[in-house]
């Protein structure tokens, strides 16, 4: 837990992720005294840095390197420590003069905004699309006979899109309907569409009242979860800045490069960690394995939701090491969220 780190030890962890994140290597006892005004001498920052390893905060690739920050050492870091960036005024100028200039069509100014992120990080970013529904729930579905042996399905979303399916060989008496529906509202009404995609439909199965329509049950939840894994697969992402990966020490190794483009094909997986909800403080950060995917073990997210008015609509954030200037990420991912939501606002009231 937090409270395990005292004063001192927190300075220390300080040091070493700032050290760390300038220059790739590891961060011995000797470079923090000769670096750092830490107060204590190299024997007594030696002794703080193994415990601090033996809880977890710190790691030592190799046996006689220096240590390095865990996931747990940067989350930490980000909780307690981090102390944020400011983007400059002169720079936020040249951000905005720079997005105004962008024609007044939504895939360009989302082109635009990736590329001005990506200049202002040096990383890869990715963001989603006003259409895009990672986030979006099911309100309520309507289930009824179409003809003989034809069925509608109507789903409709909290964005307020609705969905239509008809079902072909599928007979249906309108009290069936009814009964079938409002089971199916009570069991998977306000999931989320990332939920609904996921069912299980090995184990589902239908209330028990419901049991003699057990056929009719699976065929709509199978159909619910097609069109949940369809909107998903299709959002819309945009990508900039993918290159500047090359140039990060941790990506000389193959298999870590292979593991972040292999990333990058994982649509669904993006989108569910771009719609994290939001600190207070409006980002979210996810480090390495909290985010409990092979292809994501190495990296770190740095989100922040935009906004239409006062209705959220996508979010935008950069992808890298987990060894990245997470002061500087997230002061630019969230300037550049609040840039972006001023000038898609100002376009939907002209």
């Amino acid at each position: 837990m937090d409270l395990e780190l005292d004063p001192r030890k927190q300075k220390i962890l300080n040091a070493i992720v700032q050290d760390y994140i300038a220059t790739a290597e590891p961060v011995g006892s000797h470079v923090l005294v000769e670096r750092y005004d830490l107060g204590v001498k190299s024997a007594t920052i030696r002794n703080e840095m193994a415990e601090m390893s033996d809880l977890g905060y710190l790691r030592q690739p190799h046996t006689s390197a220096g240590r390095v920050p865990s996931d747990r050492g940067y989350r930490f870091f980000v909780n307690r420590l981090m102390v944020l960036s400011p983007v400059a005024d002169a720079e936020a100028r040249q951000v905005q003069a720079a997005l105004r200039s962008a024609e007044n069509e939504l895939d360009a100014i989302l082109r635009q905004t990736c590329r001005l992120l990506t200049q202002m990080t040096s990383l890869p970013v990715v963001v989603t699309s006003p259409e895009a529904i990672d986030g979006t729930e099911l309100r309520q579905l309507f289930v009824s006979p179409a003809a003989a042996d034809k069925a509608l399905l109507v789903l409709l979303l909290s964005t307020g899109r609705t969905e239509h399916r008809l079902l072909p060989e599928l007979r249906l008496a309108a009290t069936d309907a009814l009964l079938i529906a409002n089971a199916l509202n009570d069991r998977f009404g306000n999931l989320a569409l990332s939920v609904l995609r996921g069912i299980d439909l090995e184990t589902e199965r239908p209330p028990v009242e419901l049991t003699h329509l057990r056929p009719l049950w699976l065929r709509l939840v199978r159909e619910l979860v097609q069109v949940a894994r369809g909107l998903v697969e299709n959002t819309p992402l945009f990508f900039e800045g993918t290159q500047n990966v090359l140039v990060q020490p941790e990506f000389r190794d193959v298999d870590r490069l292979g593991q972040f483009f292999g990333m990058l094909q994982e649509r669904a997986a993006l989108l569910e960690l771009l719609g994290i909800e939001a600190a207070a403080q409006g980002w979210a950060i996810q480090i390495g394995q909290e985010m409990s995917h092979p292809n994501f073990a190495a990296l770190a997210v740095v989100s922040s939701p935009y906004y239409v008015g006062t209705r959220e609509r996508g979010s935008i954030g950069v992808v890298g090491p987990t060894r990245m200037d997470y002061s500087r990420a997230v002061a630019s991912v969230r300037f550049m969220a609040g840039v972006l939501t001023d000038f898609l606002t100002r376009l939907a009231v002209e």
